[in-house]
């Protein structure tokens, strides 16, 4: 079955290359287009699209004011003369948008057919992203190294993984930045951030959560378990999500979001712990393994496999 594409842009010319782009592939096909936002909202075709390629600037409604409307239902690739590091495009990116393509680069062959890899890439997004899967982590003392095994193992995939990591003030932007090093797209977390693909870090001194909008919410509150942030409040909120989600414990001193587990997993939720003869500091995965007998123990290694296999839809 092709994957069906719509594509809102306001130039007839741009959207013809677009087109034309697309359908050197015989597995997209494109079945619409519109000129504004407002237009797309109400193109019928939206309702069968997998994926939808949106450019920012258009009038009436532009593409930014659309996208997580659209996100819910499709794939969403930003396509827009705006540089990928602009405030926009990070915008559209945290709205829900999956990738995003600079339309100065569709002159070269290389950036033709990485579009047409995002949207195959994209069109395959609904199980593990739009209103789907979600991974929670939670680390303490002596995690860093299977964080990093999770960014070179998950980074690739289109999944959010919610990451209370207990870390010094403000060290979270270096280790978003080493994770990236690493393959992942990863950075401290915004108020209003969607669920999108990507790392996403609790900040200092904010408790990170999913509120009712499924999206992240951060509050000042004060310490859970002796922590700001706390894997308790994150693990919490995400109770009705919870037949969507993986929750991981990490090593770790103490016992931080172990009383979340249980309505975790009585939801549904698979919940693991780190094994803890590899961990540096097992007093979280130990406390994690007590609180449910639904909460298994796992190494690392596996637990990415374990959880690849989940997000793409074969477990």
């Amino acid at each position: 079955m092709s994957t069906r594409v719509v594509i809102a842009d306001d130039s007839d010319i741009a959207a013809a290359l677009l087109e034309a782009i697309l359908e050197e592939d015989a597995a997209i096909r494109v079945v619409g287009r519109a000129r504004t936002g407002a237009e797309l909202l109400s193109l019928p075709a939206v309702a069968i699209a997998d994926v939808v390629l949106v450019d920012l600037l258009m009038p009436e409604l532009d593409g930014l004011s659309v996208i997580r409307t659209l996100a819910a239902r499709a794939g969403v690739i930003v396509v827009s003369s705006l540089p990928r590091g602009s405030a926009v495009v990070r915008e559209a990116l945290a709205r829900g948008a999956g990738a995003t393509v600079e339309k100065r680069e569709l002159s070269g062959a290389p950036a033709r057919a990485r579009l047409r890899a995002e949207v195959l890439r994209a069109a395959r997004r609904p199980a593990a992203a739009r209103g789907g899967r979600v991974i929670l982590v939670a680390g303490s003392t002596g995690a860093i190294p299977a964080l990093e095994a999770l960014a070179r193992g998950l980074g690739p995939l289109d999944v959010p993984v919610l990451i209370v990591q207990h870390l010094p003030d403000r060290r979270e932007r270096d280790l978003s930045r080493a994770l990236r090093g690493l393959g992942a797209r990863a950075r401290p977390a915004r108020a209003g951030d969607a669920l999108s693909p990507g790392f996403l870090l609790a900040p200092s001194g904010f408790h990170m959560a999913i509120d009712a909008r499924e999206r992240i919410q951060l509050t000042g509150d004060l310490p859970v378990s002796g922590h700001r942030p706390s894997a308790e409040v994150l693990f919490a909120s995400a109770v009705p999500l919870a037949r969507r989600v993986a929750a991981l414990v990490l090593s770790g001193l103490g016992d931080d979001g172990v009383r979340a587990l249980p309505g975790l997993s009585d939801g549904g939720g698979l919940c693991f712990a780190q094994e803890p003869s590899e961990c540096s500091a097992p007093g979280m995965p130990r406390a994690a393994l007590r609180s449910s007998p639904r909460v298994r123990p796992i190494r690392v290694v596996d637990f990415v496999a374990l959880a690849r296999r989940w997000v793409l839809g074969e477990g």
